[in-house]
């Protein structure tokens, strides 16, 4: 697909491609039909954010934040708060086996290298204020939102865990102290349901309850060519219920009971020969071919067309799992919210638990032949406790803490599945993982004079964890290993805001963040593979921008960033037959800048948009083999960190004669070529590609019905999210989602 600009309407083009136009023709141009009401329908509201642990505008926050309420959520037609990453800037999202089982988010470069369950993201998730170790599960859970909030670059100052790149926290509805209630449904492609309800309302004096569901069913949009099954199927159900309670003196006691399950299967791997012909000795196969399937391998002579029974492509892999791809996944929590205000502070203890029970088969050499068919499970609980207090005492705004982790995952990894399993190939892994950590944190904002404000803030964290391997049959080396590592870290955030203005805001912070080293969960060949990695640590450099225009009309936010990561974390897979590695990889440089304008053009016409620039380069010395040949990390850029993305949103308004209004929009999302591992190997290099969306939609004249009829990657584009190369002369690719259509219906009290 090509750049936007080579298919928009012109003006859409200026907008993204050179905002200041826009911001330079003035108020007086843009608002000719200025005694218009601006419509029901605009996303245009002021957010309120917490990214700094209490309630500020977002143009008051002095952090790179991108934010959407729920209202902005729901009418733009997210269906999940995850798909927001289209729009942020420099933000990705992939899933290596499906995006209810591992999501993984990548913020200015940095993510998560690595598909074990024994690992933790450098771009944490939090939903409602809890961190989620494993984010497994927590795609199904993101419904009835308030808003979602993105901050990019470390925060290791006021958030509890590991966040070098970042988070998303996600922030649900809550119970109202009146009546209301809300049901939709969608129906698409491949026979696609969600169903959504909500009620919320006063239960007695002083107490308030929520309920929340949604359940989505679809026959899967791949086929496998084997035996003509659906994989990548839905079948999830969610739930969230929550009970507020007055407590005496203005405090408010809020618990929170949530829970989902899903029982699908996973998505299919595209199975890749790189050589020209089956010989071992034959020549490699030109990328564009080897990731159009038309090459084969020694290992499996067949090319990728004929593994998908000649249908290569994201509708059409193979697979021999015996029993299908199944992905079996249950979670449950609850969380307990206190706020407690007194004459000079206010008090907010949050304690939650998280339980995880995951089972999940893959494919991975996508062929009908039983080879490297797996099998992963996992059970994992957490308990978390934070307690803070909040002041304000004119001049001085400040937040102080402790917050506490606990963490325990059994692992079971098997190779082929037990049901496949042959003599002199099975593999079993039983691992036990154990985290402990403890922080104690501050942050003080102080008016220095009128327009300047200081920021100092610091963390203290401390981490344990313990790992045992059990031995097992292997055709690796058979593995009983017990072992553990301690650390501690500082980190913290010191910044310059200036205001000049109330419109204005401009600022300078330096922050720096850690995240604790780890053990391996999976495919460790050897026992010096189950060695610890120790930790990463970022020191982040930026400048940032916010500017009010035109009556609020107008919002202009732009950042500029430069950061050194040390030590790098990551997981390299060298081949079925060598196991994977994870290892510090060297240390890590990135400059980059964003910028996000939100305007509404004319009372009926507004745009989000947004640029990403980013460049990252390792320094090291490692030396790995992919495929047969040499491949060193130095001078290698992250992987999904594409030099160049833009986004932008388009909505126009059509007010009809009986009051109701019709909402036309225009969403789009591109990216630059970038690498999706990070040895940087051609196979895995994807092209630069764009996604577009489209949307209209009819609300009633009181807004209490909508109906709504979209279609999702309209252009039908081919691209990979993920790629791996687990042998000499073969590998797989993950597929983005096809193009889909459906239509809504919406009922609000």
């Amino acid at each position: 697909m090509q750049p936007l600009s080579n298919f928009s309407p012109r003006f859409l083009a200026t907008a993204v491609a050179r905002p200041s136009l826009i911001l330079l023709a003035g108020a007086s141009s843009l608002w000719c039909s200025a005694a218009l009401a601006q419509s029901s329908q605009s996303v245009m509201e002021e957010v309120l954010v917490t990214s700094q642990k209490r309630e500020q505008s977002l143009q008051d926050v002095s952090v790179a934040v991108s934010a959407f309420s729920g209202d902005a959520i729901d009418k733009m037609g997210f269906e999940e708060g995850l798909d927001i990453t289209e729009q942020v800037p420099n933000m990705n999202f992939f899933a290596i086996f499906g995006e209810a089982s591992s999501p993984s988010v990548s913020l200015r470069g940095i993510s998560l290298v690595n598909f074990s369950d024994s690992w933790e993201s450098p771009v944490a998730i939090y939903v409602d204020d809890v961190y989620r170790g494993n984010p497994a599960g927590s795609a199904i859970q993101l419904f009835d939102l308030e808003r979602v909030e993105v901050l990019r670059g470390p925060q290791g100052t006021l958030y509890g865990r590991n966040t070098t790149g970042g988070l998303v926290h996600y922030v649900s509805r809550k119970p109202t102290d009146y009546f209301d209630a809300s049901a939709s449904l969608s129906y698409g492609s491949y026979s696609e349901s969600i169903v959504q309800a909500m009620v919320s309302g006063p239960l007695r004096e002083g107490v308030r309850g929520r309920v929340a569901i949604k359940t989505t069913q679809n026959d899967g949009w791949q086929t496998n060519a084997v035996d003509g099954r659906k994989l990548n199927d839905t079948d999830s159900f969610g739930f969230r219920a929550q009970l507020a309670m007055d407590i005496e003196g203005g405090g408010e006691a809020l618990l929170n009971v949530h829970g989902s399950e899903a029982d699908q299967q996973s998505v299919g791997f595209a199975h890749m020969g790189y050589l020209v012909s089956a010989d071992e000795d034959a020549a490699t196969c030109e990328i564009g071919r080897i990731q159009a399937g038309l090459c084969t391998s020694a290992t499996f002579d067949m090319t990728g067309e004929e593994a998908a029974g000649g249908n290569f492509g994201p509708e059409n892999v193979a697979s021999s799992a015996s029993g299908g791809l199944a992905t079996q996944i249950e979670t449950f929590g609850t969380s307990l919210t206190l706020t407690l205000p007194f004459d000079d502070f206010e008090l907010t203890s949050v304690t939650a638990v998280e339980t995880l029970d995951k089972f999940l088969q893959d494919d991975g050499d996508g062929t009908p032949v039983i080879f490297f068919d797996e099998q992963y499970s996992a059970d994992a609980e957490q308990f978390t406790q934070e307690v803070r207090l909040n002041g304000d005492t004119g001049v001085m705004k400040w937040v102080t803490g402790l917050y506490f982790y606990d963490d325990h995952r059994e692992l079971l990894t098997e190779a082929p599945t037990t049901a496949d399993a042959t003599d002199g190939f099975w593999h079993r892994e039983d691992v036990t993982l154990d985290s402990r950590s403890w922080a104690a944190f501050g942050q003080i904002e102080y008016d220095w004079v009128s327009d300047l404000t200081w920021i100092l803030g610091a963390r203290y964290t401390e981490e344990e964890r313990d790992f045992v391997q059990d031995a097992g049959p292997s055709f690796y080396e058979e593995i009983d290993v017990t072992d553990d590592l301690s650390e501690d870290a500082i980190t913290g955030r010191l910044g310059l805001d200036w205001r000049p203005d109330p419109d204005t805001l401009a600022y300078a912070s330096l922050a720096t963040g850690f995240k604790s080293g780890g053990f391996s969960g999976s495919y460790n060949a050897s026992i010096e593979a189950t060695r610890p990695v120790g930790p990463e640590d970022i020191t982040n450099f930026e400048l940032g921008y916010k500017r009010t225009l035109a009556d609020g009309k107008i919002r202009l936010n732009a950042s500029a960033f430069a950061y050194e990561v040390e030590d790098y974390q990551a997981q390299v897979f060298l081949t079925v037959a060598d196991g994977s590695v994870i290892t510090n990889a060297g240390d890590v440089t990135g400059l980059g800048a964003e910028l996000e304008v939100t305007a509404q053009l004319t009372p009926s016409f507004e745009v989000i948009a947004g640029l990403g620039l980013l460049d990252t380069e390792f320094d090291s010395e490692q030396i790995f083999i992919v495929a047969g040949d040499e491949y060193t990390f130095d001078n290698n850029e992250l992987p999904s960190a594409p030099a160049m993305t833009y986004n932008l949103v388009a909505r126009y308004y059509q007010s009809l004669d009986n009051s109701s209004e019709i909402t036309y929009q225009l969403d789009y999302a591109w990216q630059d070529d970038h690498y999706l591992q990070i040895e940087n190997d051609p196979y895995s290099r994807q092209s630069a590609y764009g996604l577009m969306n489209a949307k209209i939609s009819w609300v009633s004249s009181g807004g209490n019905y909508t109906l709504s009829a979209f279609a999702n990657n309209l252009t039908d584009e081919e691209y990979f999210t993920y790629q791996n190369t687990l042998g000499s002369d073969w590998g797989y690719g993950v597929w983005g989602q096809p193009q889909t259509v459906g239509v809504k219906f919406k009922w609000r009290y």
